[in-house]
């Protein structure tokens, strides 16, 4: 080899060498970059935690029941002539419901009262006659007796008279009729005529675990207790009214108290039967720490949420009291005033870079707190 392609063939070689070394220099310090590089910045929805009034409540699923409630049946046995109602109808305490046949009771009574006049001119004729012994005592006690068993008679021949004219005891909304005008009725008849359930008020009974019995107990003896009712997913209020019963013992099989809401039902949105969703305010507490329900996670350690800090999503440990609707009060945790994350997507991991996205987390309830009771 010449001197002049050995120098060539040296640098060449050194070339070679410095473009190797390069490439290893880029592909480690991509390497290390890819290490330390911000794995992206997510969008999220954000929310404060805030500090507002919030009521003390317990809930329940309960029934309705109507508040008084009566079964029509026959007091005397004959056939059925008229309805005065159509089924489903809302009658008022004295409305006429039905007309038994009244000819055979009428006609019962006429004899009765001629029964009744004849026994007592009879007494009142041996009266004077005692007196001058032309009667004895005992016929004249007979007399008077006789009278008084036919007046007797009399008088319930006018009660059965009445029983053939058939009236609503209470107001209410009439239920289903059992017979039809030409049927004859029984007094011992299985089925009622018909029933009348009283619709305003109405009550709301429900059960509630034994544990919160001192509770209840302390604030209905403070200020009468508000009960809301809604449907049964909760997802409409029907309507609010007033804790009215606490029961007298609890049941030992099931360890519940049985309580009763007394409800105006001015629009009748509860039906008797109809099981709802119970919320009873017992308290409204006026400084409370409340997050967007979405926002609380659950882990193996319990509630925890993740706060936004310098733009980085940081994981709080938190307690839940009890949530109301799409809020959640937090018992520890959080004083209010922080930012967090309103939705936390799937792929939100600690300490990962968050920015606020267009949507708001849900508003919070209107509390109104209670005035002096």
């Amino acid at each position: 080899m010449t001197p002049k392609r050995k120098a060539l063939w040296i640098i060449g070689g050194t070339c070679t060498v410095l473009v190797l070394l390069v490439a290893l220099r880029v592909v480690s310090n991509t390497r290390a970059g890819r290490r330390h590089a911000d794995p992206g910045t997510l969008t999220v929805d954000m929310a404060m935690a805030k500090v507002q009034p919030m009521p003390l409540t317990l809930q329940a699923i309960g029934q309705v029941q109507s508040t008084h409630s009566v079964q029509i049946r026959p007091q005397a046995p004959g056939m059925l002539k008229q309805v005065f109602f159509t089924e489903g109808q809302y009658v008022s305490a004295g409305q006429r419901l039905f007309l038994i046949d009244p000819a055979p009771y009428e006609a019962a009574l006429a004899s009765a009262k001629a029964a009744a006049e004849n026994a007592q001119a009879n007494a009142d004729r041996l009266a004077p006659l005692a007196k001058q012994d032309y009667a004895t005592q005992q016929e004249l006690d007979d007399a008077r007796a006789n009278a008084d068993q036919a007046q007797a008679a009399y008088r319930q021949a006018q009660i059965n008279l009445s029983y053939t004219d058939i009236r609503a005891p209470i107001g209410g909304r009439t239920g289903s009729l059992s017979v039809k005008s030409g049927n004859v009725l029984a007094v011992n008849d299985a089925n009622p005529l018909v029933v009348i359930n009283q619709m305003q008020p109405i009550q709301v009974q429900f059960q509630l675990a034994q544990q919160f019995l001192p509770e209840i107990r302390d604030y209905q003896g403070l200020k009468s207790i508000k009960v809301i009712i809604t449907r049964e997913d909760g997802s409409a209020e029907l309507d609010e009214g007033n804790l009215v019963f606490i029961d007298n013992a609890v049941n030992t099989s099931t360890g519940t108290v049985m309580l009763k809401a007394s409800l105006p039902n001015r629009h009748e949105q509860l039906w008797p039967g109809q099981y709802v969703g119970v919320t009873m305010q017992l308290a409204v507490q006026p400084k409370a720490v409340v997050v967007p329900q979405s926002a609380v996670l659950t882990g193996q350690d319990g509630n925890y949420v993740y706060m936004v800090m310098d733009g980085k999503a940081v994981p709080r440990d938190i307690k839940v009291d009890r949530q109301m609707g799409d809020l959640a009060v937090v018992s520890s945790g959080l004083k209010g005033g922080e930012q967090l994350v309103a939705r936390v997507p799937r792929t939100l991991r600690p300490g990962m870079s968050v920015a606020p996205g267009g949507n708001q987390a849900p508003p919070a309830p209107e509390i109104n707190l209670p005035g002096p009771q």
